[in-house]
């Protein structure tokens, strides 16, 4: 009696043990997925992840309903344990946003759980399979990139001359800008200008050097042409201007 006890007892151990270094040695998170068609989602999450063994990798991206928050290219890395993988995101300069977990709920559909507080990132959603390659978010803007170099200087009826220098990295707006009068009366010296580009207009905002909030605006095309808005009502910048590269 108590042989055939210790058999089945081999046998339920043997078949755990497989299906779990199954779990963990095969490629059932490798694939591309999207929180797209999630009833109230609180944003858009993609995530493409490649899983050879027990080890985990590859990009994700997030973009909040609430806030209109991007969280750009995001690198994925973690591994697998009893059928879960649990993951690590950073941004592209290598800095931590968040952590998390994903699950298989059935064939296809990933469940990925927030274990830490990011608004970069989800606390929860499902993702279901997707066909497109997620080598960037690009590919969920619209319109040309707004890196480059503008300028309204040939604009004979403009008060002051503003300029920018920006680079786009997918969704991410980062660069600087300039405004002085024609009358020499004001100059607002360097700012920094960060936004993110959403259905293609680019919202920014301009801090001065000691990091102070200075003015809010946005850019859109304008066939060969940039348009500068200001969304608030700032004396230290244009409220419009034609740019040209």
């Amino acid at each position: 009696m108590i042989r055939q006890i210790l058999i089945v007892l081999t046998a339920v151990f043997c078949i755990t043990y497989a299906s779990n270094l199954n779990a963990q040695s095969g490629n059932r998170f490798s694939g591309k997925f999207s929180s797209e068609g999630v009833d109230n989602a609180p944003g858009l999450m993609i995530m493409e992840l490649s899983q050879q063994g027990s080890k985990l990798e590859g990009l994700s991206y997030y973009q909040s309903n609430e806030n209109d928050l991007t969280s750009g290219s995001l690198s994925v890395n973690g591994y697998v344990k009893d059928s879960r993988g649990f993951i690590r995101f950073r941004d592209q300069k290598g800095n931590v946003i968040g952590d998390g977990s994903v699950v298989l709920k059935d064939a296809s559909t990933l469940y990925f759980k927030q274990s830490t507080t990011s608004a970069m990132l989800p606390s929860a959603t499902y993702l279901y399979p997707k066909r497109e390659n997620l080598t960037t978010e690009k590919k969920l803007q619209n319109g040309r990139s707004y890196s480059g170099k503008y300028s309204n200087e040939g604009d004979v009826t403009a008060k002051g001359i503003i300029s920018f220098e920006i680079t786009q990295s997918g969704s991410k707006i980062e660069g600087t800008a300039n405004y002085s009068t024609k009358d020499d009366q004001l100059d607002t010296g360097l700012l920094s200008v960060n936004g993110y580009v959403k259905d293609g207009i680019a919202y920014i905002r301009f801090r001065d050097q000691k990091g102070a909030s200075i003015a809010d605006g946005k850019l859109s095309n304008a066939g060969k042409n940039t348009v500068f808005k200001q969304t608030t009502s700032s004396s230290t910048l244009p409220d419009k201007a034609i740019l040209y590269r």
